[in-house]
């Protein structure tokens, strides 16, 4: 089968979400320092707004490639044995790293802490961000099921019966969302191991509430220029939900930061999974989609593009890199009197460089799949 020409605006989203996943992480960081106040709130409140696309774009992004990429015929062992190389081999490699990095991992590890260990690989708990990743290997473990079923409706209906399709998902999807309290309350009640679980301790990771993103991607996959089209038609309607709703959240946060013993910067309003959240997520995906077939800056879309090609490593270790990006911070920052927002925006820059970097780095030997997955050679492009 001739290789498909490649979507131009993947390379830039990639690279848009993982700076966004940084930049979140960076304001989760800067928002507990004293020297926070209300002004720093807002302007924090403000970007991770601005950026909480990130984890939604990816999913979507996955979506999209496999459905574009995948040929009438899925060879699910060589699928699965090309994500166990580039996606999990990496996975828990970092997860040892970041068990290690514990206070139990530096005061000896046992036999006997091999359960817990064991339980922190599957559940993606060996560090904050790695729920993501448990999310991701769901969707892969159940893409044959996926695909049969988008399959099945793209090729019965014609597009309005498939808009019809995406809009009932959505639908159902937004439902799901809102009754996320309710349905963990009853799968406790029915107490099935494993499964109840999935509803309650780990409900942030389990691929049915994100599923939505999964299956847009995989519409747009299916029908890029339809996607196109689409994403044109309605630009001024998902610019307004984005720009309405986003300010929206920002209010409300505002709102949240005033405490009864003063000022404290938080942001429990804008969990992923609630049904305004996932509406302003969607229309955020498409603003983001849209600016990235805008950039006409070859330089802007070559670094966007490198920055995405190592994404996935990147993603792996930005955490560590985080925690050395604190140092000058502590040691040079504060010192110089920057305030909290603009020490925020030099840690971000410079995690998000060693992430690239040292990710860039590894991929360049003969066994740095392993540590970070697969990396296209070559330069960047132009």
């Amino acid at each position: 089968m001739p290789r498909k020409e490649r979507i131009v605006e993947i390379e830039s989203l990639r690279g848009i979400a993982f700076a966004a996943v940084v930049l979140q992480h960076s304001i989760a960081h800067f928002s507990l320092v004293p020297e926070a106040g209300l002004e720093d709130g807002v302007l924090l409140a403000i970007l991770l707004m601005v950026s909480k696309f990130a984890v939604p774009l990816f999913i979507f992004i996955t979506g999209m490639v496999l459905f574009y990429n995948t040929g009438e015929q899925l060879n699910y062992g060589r699928f699965m044995q090309k994500r166990l190389t580039d996606v999990i081999a990496p996975y828990v490699v970092w997860s040892l790293v970041y068990f290690t990095l514990t206070p139990q991992g530096w005061g000896g590890f046992g036999w006997q802490d091999l359960p817990e260990l064991g339980l922190k690989l599957i559940t993606g708990k060996t560090t904050s961000h790695f729920w993501y990743i448990i999310m991701l290997i769901q969707f892969y473990l159940l893409f044959p099921l996926f695909l049969r079923a988008i399959r099945h409706v793209y090729n019965r209906y014609e597009s309005r019966g498939r808009l019809v399709a995406v809009l009932i998902a959505g639908a159902v999807y937004l439902v799901l969302a809102d009754q996320l309290g309710n349905i963990a309350r009853f799968m406790e009640r029915l107490n099935i191991p494993v499964l109840t679980d999935a509803f309650t301790t780990y409900a942030d990771r389990n691929f049915l509430y994100f599923f939505f993103y999964f299956v847009l991607g995989a519409a747009a996959g299916l029908s890029v220029g339809k996607w196109n089209l689409w994403v044109h038609r309605l630009r001024w309607v998902y610019w307004m939900v984005f720009i309405t709703l986003g300010l929206r959240f920002t209010y409300l946060l505002m709102l949240e930061f005033q405490k009864p013993e003063g000022i404290q910067i938080t942001f429990y309003t804008v969990s992923l999974i609630r049904p305004d959240m996932a509406i302003f997520l969607i229309a955020s995906i498409m603003v983001m989609y849209q600016l990235a077939g805008k950039l006409h800056n070859h330089m802007a879309v070559g670094w966007l593009g490198w920055i995405g090609s190592v994404s996935y490593g990147g993603y792996l270790m930005h955490m560590l890199m985080l925690r050395y990006s604190y140092i000058p911070d502590e040691q040079l920052y504060v010192a110089w009197g920057f305030n909290p927002t603009i020490r925020m925006i030099l840690t971000w820059l410079l995690a998000l460089t060693l992430s690239c970097g040292l990710t860039w780095c590894i991929s360049r030997v003969s066994w740095g799949k392993w540590i970070v997955g697969s990396v296209p050679k070559g330069n960047l492009k132009n």
